[in-house]
C-alpha cells in the first residue's frame, strides 16, 4: 500500500554559492518533456469516498460529463459541469452498483452508462432523458458485467463489451428495437478482462482485451462472416488496462500496461497497419501505465492518460513527429487512479481520475498559456504563473517552480529583457530585469536567503557572467533500490545507475526537510528503523566542471503488524464481508475492513487484478474463486476471526509457489509473532499446495486478529487460510 502522505515534489537545496553561478542542473533537467503542457486541476465530488471507475465524455460544447462509483454509498453517480460549476447526482442505488462504468453521450448530449451490479452480478445500463434516469438489466446469465465498455452506433443504439466471470468469456451485447441481445466473442481460456470497445464507420464492433490465461493482449472484430480474434502482443504479461481507439481509416490503436515482472512495469502502445501489428514502449520510469485511457487527436496522434504508481501521480503521454513525450499532470498526494481521457474540439486534453488519498473525484484540463508570455529559449513551454500572483516563476514552463527555473532565468536574462513583458519577470519590482530578480527567484524556493554582493549595475542585465563550461559528455544521476516499502526495521540496498563523468556520489536520507542519514559510494545500504515516509536523494558531482546532478525516490516504512493485542482490539477492525468463525476457512481476499489498525499493506496503489474489491490489494480470478496475486516483499494482510471455543488451532495456507525456492511466510497473532508457514515449490501458478504453520495458535474464545506477513517474500498466489482445532 502506498502511504498517502500528501507529499509534494522537492529538490535538494543546491550548494552555495557555486550552485548559483554554475550551470549545474542543465543536463539533469534537459531531458524528458519536449513541449510541456500547462494543467489546471479541480475537485468534482468530495462527498465521501467517490471517484472510482471514472468514465469521461465531452458534449458538443466541450463540457465534461463523468460517470463514477461512490464507494461510501455503493452507488452509481454522474457529474457534469456548466457555467455555474459542477453538479452531481445519483443514478442507481439499488445494491452495490456502479463498478466498471463506461459513459457515452448520444447526439443530443444525453448520457448513457454501462456498469456492473455487484450485488446481483449483472450487467446493467442506464440512460437519462427529459423524465429522468432509467436503468435496466442487460445480462443476468451468471456472474457477468465486469470490465464494461460502451459505445453508441450511428442511431444512438448501445453496444457493450464485458467479461463473463461464470464462463471466463468475452461477451458483447447490443440493443435494437426488439430489445437486448448478447453473444460470446471469445471463449478460448480466461478471456475478456479490461475490455475496450470502439465502432468503425459502419458500426462494426472492435474490442481490445486481456487473454489472462496466457497473459496476452488480444483484439477482436466482427464483420459479415462473424467474429475474428488475434493476438496483438505476447511478450511477457501484457494487456491489462487496455484502451482502444480507431483512426480515421478505422485502424486500431491500443494503449495498455506491461506487467511482465517487478522491474518491467511499463506503459505500452500498439497499432495496426497494412503490414500488421506494431508495439512500442511509451514510459518506463518506474511502475507506470495502469489505468490507461487513449484518445486520438485530429491528426491521428495518440494521447494517453495513466497512473504512475511509483510516485502516486497522474501522468500524460503524447506522440508527435519527434517521438513520445510524457508529463506529470497531478502529483498532489496519491492521485491518478481510474483515469479517463477525452479531447475537446481543439485537441486539448481533459482527464477525470481518482484522488485515492482523499477519496475525491478530480478533473484536469490542459491550459493554453497566456499569449503575452512566450517560451524562453531552453524551456519546455511558455512560462507559467504557479500561484496566480502575476509573476511567472515557472520560467521553463514545466508546471512547477524549481531550481531549473533559476538556471534558465540566469542564462536568458538578455532574451527575457528583450522579448518578455517586464511585469511578468520583474520579481523584485525594481522595474528592470536583472541579477536581483534571479536572487529573488532563488530565495522563493525555500533555500537559505542570500544577498548578492556587490549588487550588479543595471547595465549588467545584458551580460551573462562567466561560468565554468559544463562537460559535453552525458552526465546524470540515477539509482535503483531493492525495495520501496516494508516494515521496520527495513534494510534497503541502493545501486547507482548514474552516467559519468562524476567523481563523487553523496546520498542523503530525509524525513520532510530533516536529514536523518547520509551515505557515499556506488552501492550503499541503509537500515530504516522507524516507520515513516523517507526521501532518498542522490547527488552526483564532478569537481573539475563543478557540475551536479540529482535524483530522488521515496521509501515507505510501516510499523507492520507488530502491535500489541490491546492496540489491535481497540483499533476495531471488522471482518469482511461477515464474521469468520473458527474452526473454518477464510478466503484470502476476505481480509479485514480497516478501522484504525492497517488491514493490509500493498506495494502498489492499484488492484492489479481489478476484481472483487477496489482498494490496493491485488485480487485476481483464480484459486478456489479469487486469489491474492502480485505479492511483493513487505506486504501483509490481517484477518479478524472468532474462535467459538478456546483451543489450539493449526493454521494452513493454500498457496501457489511457481519457483524452485522455498519461502517462509510470517504469522502474527494479535500483533505478536506466532511462527511461520514454509511454502515449498508447487510447480507453477495454477498448482496450489496446502502448508501448515510451524506453531499451533492458542486461541481464547472470542475475537482475534491473525496477520499473514510477506517479509522478504514475493511471487506467490494466496488462495485461502484455514484453522483446524
Amino acid at each position: 500500500m502506498i502511504v498517502c502522505d500528501g507529499r509534494r515534489p522537492r529538490a535538494r537545496s543546491p550548494r552555495l554559492p557555486a550552485a548559483l553561478l554554475a550551470v549545474v542542473l542543465l543536463l539533469t533537467f534537459g531531458t524528458g518533456i519536449v513541449s510541456a503542457i500547462g494543467w489546471h486541476t479541480e475537485t468534482v465530488d468530495s462527498a465521501g469516498r467517490v471517484g472510482f471507475f471514472t468514465s469521461l465524455a465531452l458534449d458538443g460544447g466541450g463540457n465534461p460529463r463523468i460517470s463514477y462509483f461512490d464507494d461510501t454509498n455503493a452507488d452509481l453517480k454522474y457529474a457534469w459541469r456548466d457555467d455555474s460549476g459542477w453538479h452531481t447526482e445519483t443514478v442507481d442505488s439499488k445494491g452495490i452498483v456502479g463498478w466498471y462504468t463506461s459513459l457515452a453521450l448520444d447526439a443530443a448530449g444525453n448520457p448513457r452508462i454501462s456498469y456492473s451490479d455487484d450485488t446481483n452480478r449483472d450487467l446493467k445500463y442506464a440512460w437519462r432523458d427529459t423524465s429522468g434516469w432509467h436503468t435496466q438489466v442487460v445480462d443476468s446469465a451468471g456472474d457477468v458485467g465486469r470490465y464494461t465498455s460502451l459505445a453508441l452506433d450511428g442511431g444512438g443504439n448501445p453496444r457493450i463489451s464485458y467479461y463473463d466471470y461464470t464462463n471466463c468469456d468475452l461477451k458483447y451485447a447490443w440493443r435494437d428495437a426488439s430489445g437486448w441481445h448478447t453473444e460470446t466473442v471469445d471463449s478460448k481460456g480466461i478471456v475478456g478482462w479490461y475490455t475496450s470497445l470502439a465502432l468503425d464507420g459502419a458500426g462494426n464492433p472492435r474490442i481490445s482485451y486481456l487473454f489472462e490465461w496466457s497473459d496476452d493482449l488480444k483484439y477482436a472484430w466482427r464483420d459479415a462472416s462473424g467474429w475474428h480474434t488475434e493476438t496483438v502482443d505476447a511478450e511477457g504479461y501484457v494487456g491489462k488496462c487496455t484502451s482502444l481507439a480507431l483512426d480515421g481509416a478505422g485502424n486500431p490503436r491500443i494503449s495498455y500496461f506491461d506487467d511482465t515482472d517487478d522491474t518491467k512495469d511499463d506503459l505500452k502502445y500498439a497499432w495496426r497497419d497494412a503490414s500488421g501489428w506494431h508495439t512500442e514502449t511509451v514510459d518506463t520510469e518506474g511502475w507506470v501505465g495502469f489505468f490507461t485511457s487513449l484518445a486520438l487527436d485530429g491528426a491521428g496522434n495518440p494521447r494517453i492518460s495513466y497512473f504512475d504508481d511509483t510516485n502516486d501521480d497522474l501522468k500524460y503521454a503524447w506522440r508527435d513527429a519527434s517521438g513520445w513525450h510524457t508529463q506529470t499532470v497531478d502529483s498532489a498526494g496519491n492521485v491518478g487512479l481510474y483515469t479517463s481521457l477525452a479531447l475537446d474540439g481543439a485537441g486539448n486534453a481533459r482527464i477525470s481520475y481518482l484522488d485515492y488519498g482523499n477519496g475525491d473525484l478530480e478533473f484536469a484540463r490542459a491550459e493554453t498559456p497566456p499569449p503575452s508570455v512566450n517560451r524562453v529559449p531552453g524551456g519546455n513551454a511558455a512560462a507559467t504563473d504557479t500561484d496566480n500572483d502575476g509573476l511567472y516563476e515557472d520560467v521553463n514552463g514545466n508546471g512547477r517552480k524549481d531550481f531549473a527555473d533559476v538556471i534558465l532565468f540566469f542564462n536568458q536574462m538578455t532574451w527575457i529583457t528583450a522579448n518578455e513583458p517586464l511585469a511578468a519577470f520583474d520579481y523584485n519590482g525594481n522595474r528592470r530585469i536583472d541579477f536581483a530578480d534571479m536572487i529573488w527567484l532563488f530565495n522563493t524556493l525555500g533555500n537559505p536567503v542570500i544577498t548578492p554582493t556587490p549588487t550588479p549595475s543595471p547595465t549588467a542585465t545584458t551580460q551573462s557572467p562567466t561560468v565554468t563550461t559544463p562537460s559535453t559528455t552525458p552526465f546524470s544521476a540515477a539509482f535503483t533500490m531493492d525495495r520501496m516499502i516494508g516494515t521496520a526495521p527495513l534494510e534497503v540496498r541502493f545501486t547507482s545507475t548514474s552516467t559519468r563523468p562524476y567523481d563523487t556520489l553523496d546520498w542523503t536520507i530525509l524525513v520532510g526537510d530533516d536529514v536523518v542519514g547520509t551515505m557515499i559510494g556506488e552501492n550503499p545500504s541503509y537500515t530504516f528503523n522507524q516507520p515513516n515516509t523517507y526521501t532518498v536523494q542522490l547527488e552526483a558531482s564532478n569537481s573539475s566542471t563543478h557540475e551536479i546532478a540529482t535524483a530522488e525516490k521515496t521509501i515507505t516504512v510501516t510499523a507492520g503488524p507488530t502491535v500489541t493485542a490491546t492496540q489491535t482490539a481497540v483499533a476495531g477492525n471488522q471482518p469482511y464481508p461477515s464474521a469468520h468463525n473458527l474452526p473454518g476457512r477464510v478466503e484470502a481476499e476476505d481480509y479485514d475492513v480497516t478501522a484504525g489498525y492497517p488491514a493490509y499493506s500493498d506495494a502498489t496503489a492499484a488492484n492489479e487484478g481489478g476484481v472483487y474489491r477496489i482498494d490496493a490489494v491485488d485480487i485476481e480470478v483464480g484459486g478456489s474463486n479469487y486469489d491474492i496475486g502480485w505479492i511483493r516483499p513487505g506486504e501483509f494482510l490481517t484477518y479478524s476471526v472468532d474462535a467459538t471455543a478456546a483451543g489450539d488451532f493449526t493454521l494452513t495456507l493454500r498457496v501457489a509457489n511457481p519457483e524452485a525456492t522455498t519461502k517462509a511466510v510470517r504469522v502474527y497473532l494479535d500483533g505478536v509473532p506466532a511462527g511461520q508457514v514454509v511454502i515449498a515449490p508447487t510447480g507453477g501458478w495454477p498448482a496450489y499446495g496446502e502448508f501448515s504453520g510451524s506453531t499451533r495458535l492458542a486461541l481464547t474464545q472470542g475475537r482475534h486478529v491473525v496477520t499473514i506477513s510477506f517479509e522478504g517474500v514475493n511471487r506467490l498466489n494466496f488462495d485461502w487460510l484455514s484453522f483446524a482445532r
